[in-house]
């Protein structure tokens, strides 16, 4: 079964998986996999906490995730020791790099393709770091259709940071000769509250939350104003009863780090 993720990414299986089954490859007793699950996302929080924005300009997300592994494995109650550490996290590097454990969802490209025939502007806005840009996106086959890229390693700050979304909107206006654009001529679509809807619509984007795993919230579902979408067929019906976005429009697509 896939374990939820993002907006246009899911996992096949779970982070503690992946980690459990990296470990036993490198001959460590680590079969817990729930304690790992867990550790991870102790150690995810602290990490990015303590490095934000993947490390910004202070590291390579290659260091920082090496430091997040690491940390999670001790979360989760195992002592690895240095060499042995090392080679873990080069098999977990690795599998992370390979498409074998990420699924695309059936209906991004046919948005994408949809978008590109009616002349949107398509782009991403990510809290994640360069590799993602550099090599999962282009191994999933999703830049070709998407027209630009703003991820928060390189920009420095994060979603719901404002100036994140700035960066969207500048290149938009930019580089695809939309320097009439207007900020509520653009939807941003995310499956974070906070980060995404919350983040966009301070911003003056207009904005959907996309809830494809149904676990959002009842409070925030049934909240005032805020438009949910459980697939992107009803992107493309909400866009389609939108006239602001039937020419000159910039949709950034909003996807959560992996």
């Amino acid at each position: 079964p896939n374990s939820k993720s993002g907006t246009m990414i899911s996992y096949k299986g779970s982070v503690g998986e992946w980690y459990s089954s990296a470990a036993r490859k490198a001959g460590l007793p680590c079969a817990d996999y729930e304690a790992i699950d867990n550790g991870f996302k102790l150690a995810y929080k602290e990490t990015c906490k303590k490095y934000p924005c993947f490390g910004a300009n202070m590291m390579t997300g290659k260091e920082w995730w090496r430091i997040c592994v690491q940390r999670s494995f001790e979360h989760a109650g195992y002592s690895v020791g240095e060499d042995q550490a090392e080679a873990l996290f080069q098999r977990i590097w690795s599998l992370f790099g390979s498409p074998k454990i990420y699924e695309v969802c059936p209906d991004i490209k046919p948005f994408l393709t949809w978008a590109k025939r009616r002349g949107i502007v398509t782009g991403i806005i990510s809290n994640s770091d360069e590799r993602y840009a550099d090599g999962v996106l282009p191994m999933l086959q999703l830049t070709e259709q998407i027209d630009f890229f703003v991820f928060s390693k390189k920009e420095g700050v994060e979603k719901p940071d404002p100036l994140i979304f700035e960066a969207a909107f500048r290149r938009a206006q930019t580089f695809y000769g939309l320097e009439h654009l207007e900020r509520g001529h653009v939807l941003h679509i995310g499956n974070s509250y906070d980060a995404d809807f919350l983040g966009a619509k301070n911003f003056g984007f207009d904005a959907i939350l996309m809830d494809r795993w149904e676990d959002l919230d009842l409070e925030i579902m049934s909240a005032e104003g805020v438009p949910v979408a459980y697939d992107f067929l009803e992107v493309v019906e909400y866009i389609t009863k939108k006239s602001t976005y039937a020419k000159d429009c910039c949709s950034p697509l909003a996807h959560l780090n992996s």
